[in-house]
């Protein structure tokens, strides 16, 4: 089971939260932007967690579909900016900041596992 749930790309997860959001009408000031802050940082945790001791193919898929949700992301903060009007909200941003992180993170915690594992030093 939790072999299962550490395959799924967790990262999308904020991306479908806000554009749920939005196709409902739902304003993320309130109880939705805690429960938004809530799972955005839960995403990022699990992201994390997932990335170490993995090997070479859930890397490079777990790498893939971070870059995707960069793309994905990005697309639709331009989309909302420049296609609705709407000005991206702190919330927008702060998934935004986890799917930059997890892009930045997960793949140099595999790195230092990486070379932990080989016996590397991880100090420098």
């Amino acid at each position: 089971m939790l072999t299962t749930l550490g395959r799924l790309p967790w990262i999308f997860l904020p991306i479908i939260f806000l554009v749920v959001a939005h196709q409902a009408g739902v304003a993320l000031e309130g109880i939705a932007g805690y429960i938004f802050i809530g799972v955005a940082v839960f995403v990022l945790l699990v992201e994390f967690v997932k990335s170490g001791d993995i090997g070479v193919a859930p890397f490079l898929l777990d790498t893939t579909f971070s870059v995707l949700a960069l793309i994905v992301s990005t697309a639709l903060l331009c989309y909302m900016r420049f296609g609705l009007g709407e000005s991206p909200t702190f919330f927008h941003w702060l998934g935004y900041v986890i799917i930059v992180g997890d892009a930045i993170l997960s793949p140099a915690n595999a790195f230092r596992t990486a070379l932990r594992n080989f016996g590397g030093d991880v100090s420098h």
